[in-house]
């Protein structure tokens, strides 16, 4: 894949993954990884979609979301797009992650508990911290080495933040043993992929449990718990926010076009949907990007904070 590896002392010898921290921006019609045990990171992809793999399943990450993996925990990726699709993917030295943790004494963690990064190792929803952060990276042009520094610090610390977010949202969950609550958060985190993978497609409350190893009952519980929504709203939400981007970056498409395309059978369900959620009607956005201005702040992006 064709790209370019920035990192904050460029004279440390050839780019080595685990030993540097290192963020690879690249761009590739067809690019494929096949179980590949790389160090802790983040993969974000800028433009496009891109489906790594892991333990068999798939894990689609678009604009709006976030990929965690953890360092050792092998991973595959399938590219094969008609356009080229954009990624930065950000990989920390081994070690690097936790010594900033023993270094933090707030934000809501404890320095003298390790850190279980299973917990973050799925996909994340747009976030304002992590995302943003890749954002800014990927619009420098030839960012100078301490300014690439500074990021990997920013990023260890985005990453534990929402590790202390995870870990109260476990603690909201029904379970009197704190390995129970663990594994009931693995499990919807699991479902929470699955929906990721099929956002778009005809899914059902019973598959997404059955992906979770749970009856519907206690996954729709336990998601809620999690989450803090319902799972045919975090579904409902995805999709508005997909159709958005469709809207804007392809005028050409018609709103009953992008109505299906984000799994939508009634238009016009869409379309009421879609202003409840967003405050202006796909008609008007498709129009001009004045109808930009009247988006309701963040009205269908999905609760990450843990609040």
């Amino acid at each position: 894949m064709p790209g370019e590896f920035l990192r904050a002392n460029p004279n440390d010898g050839p780019p080595v993954l685990g030993r540097h921290n290192l963020i690879l921006r690249a761009s590739a019609r067809a690019h494929h990884v096949k179980d590949y045990p790389g160090p802790l990171s983040i993969k974000t992809v800028v433009k496009g979609q891109a489906a790594w793999r892991r333990d068999r399943r798939s894990l689609a990450v678009a604009q709006d979301s976030f990929l965690v993996l953890s360092d050792g925990e092998p991973y595959s990726l399938d590219i094969e797009a008609r356009e080229p699709v954009h990624t930065c993917c950000v990989f920390f030295a081994k070690g690097f992650v936790e010594s900033v943790h023993q270094s933090m004494t707030s934000g809501g963690l404890d320095a003298h508990d390790p850190i279980q990064t299973e917990f973050l190792s799925h996909l994340h929803p747009r976030d304002e911290r992590i995302l943003k952060r890749i954002a800014g990276i990927v619009g420098r042009a030839d960012p100078p080495t301490f300014w690439i520094d500074e990021q990997f610090l920013a990023l260890a610390q985005d990453l534990l933040l929402l590790y202390a977010e995870v870990r109260q949202r476990i603690g909201r969950l029904q379970g009197r043993k704190p390995s129970t609550r663990e594994e009931l958060y693995r499990r919807v985190s699991t479902g929470r992929d699955f929906i990721h993978a099929r956002a778009f497609e005809s899914i059902t409350l019973a598959a997404v449990a059955r992906a979770s190893y749970l009856s519907p009952y206690h996954f729709h519980r336990a998601f809620r718990g999690a989450f803090g929504v319902s799972p045919h709203d975090y579904v409902t939400r995805l999709r508005i926010d997909r159709a958005a981007q469709l809207l804007r970056e392809s005028p050409d498409l018609s709103v009953t076009h992008v109505a299906g395309a984000v799994g939508f059978e009634s238009p016009t369900s869409f379309a009421s949907l879609f202003s409840r959620h967003t405050g202006v009607s796909p008609s008007a956005l498709k129009r001009g990007p004045g109808a930009l201005k009247q988006l309701k702040p963040a009205a269908s992006r999905l609760r990450t904070n843990g609040s």
